[in-house]
């Protein structure tokens, strides 16, 4: 009689198991980016968000339990879903504001920009292009 190796059977725990979705503002985009910029407005959405999270971590340790890759998976994705929740429940928490810092423009600095930017353009534009096949062709000279 042959053994045949069976797959192992999905668990009750990793059918309970809801990936939290990402919180992302109508967008198709499933990017980090695209989930950072759609942050919760407030703290009761963070808190909403965390508790999802929260409950889809637990849900998916208790079905990595069966050592499946899928459930680990899950799990790996539940966690950092997890992770990132609660530092944006604990930064709503602390309610700490983020200053960013203004520096006071000089007039004279800001027309140097402008200049230093002009020429470089210039200079970006004005260049030798080499002389190609129609350029000696038709007597294209170059500039001198």
């Amino acid at each position: 009689m042959s053994q045949r190796a069976t797959r192992p059977s999905k668990s009750a725990a990793a059918n309970d198991v809801k990936a939290p979705a990402p919180r992302t503002s109508g967008t198709t985009s499933s990017s980090g980016l695209a989930q950072r910029i759609a942050a919760p407005g407030s703290l009761a959405e963070a808190e909403e968000h965390y508790v999802t999270c929260r409950d889809a971590w637990t849900a998916a340790m208790r079905a990595a339990n069966s050592g499946r890759p899928a459930d680990l998976a899950t799990l790996a994705i539940c966690q950092e879903a997890y992770e990132a929740a609660s530092l944006e429940r604990d930064r709503w928490l602390s309610g700490a504001r983020v200053s960013i810092p203004v520096e006071l423009a000089d007039e004279h600095a800001s027309i140097e920009v402008v200049v230093d930017q002009t020429l470089a353009w210039q200079d970006v534009h004005d260049h030798e292009k080499p002389r190609g096949f129609l350029g000696r062709l038709f007597g294209r000279r170059p500039k001198g």
